[in-house]
């Protein structure tokens, strides 16, 4: 089991299962793998901390974010279908947004980073949205 903390900002897409993938640097612990079990989560080490939902791990693909370009699992992705994907599926409304939220938060390129992506169709223990009444913005990021 890996457990993933995250920001309010992504509560509702990842309850409403639009947000299904999360993009994490490289570090010290790894990143789960295929078939593992995943506990997303809200407010990790404070009071407040939820958990959201478990699920299964479909996929965890290395990715580059670029200021041009996305690099995923060593392909270079020149598609902006694929972008607009790869927004949605991270909880953003568009492929800008989400590279301004990276540029903002790392700065890009955004190198050494892990995509985690999700089976929301099978997911346990998955949280009532009512439950973070006052704490969410039900629109999710930009």
């Amino acid at each position: 089991m890996v457990a993933y903390n995250f920001q309010p900002e992504f509560i509702s897409p990842i309850l409403l299962g639009t947000k299904v993938s999360t993009i994490r640097p490289d570090g010290k612990r790894r990143h789960a793998r295929a078939g593992e079990e995943v506990q997303l989560y809200v407010g990790m080490r404070t009071p407040d901390c939820a958990l959201l939902l478990r699920a299964r791990c479909l996929r965890s693909l290395p990715i580059e974010i670029h200021a041009d370009h996305v690099r995923a699992d060593g392909q270079c992705k020149a598609n902006p279908v694929y972008y607009e994907i790869l927004a949605r599926n991270e909880g953003f409304s568009s492929f800008g947004n989400l590279q301004a939220w990276f540029d903002r938060r790392y700065g890009l390129p955004a190198v050494g980073f892990t995509q985690i992506i999700w089976d929301f169709g099978a997911a346990q223990d998955v949280a009532a949205l009512a439950e973070f009444a006052g704490r969410v913005d039900v629109r999710g990021p930009a």
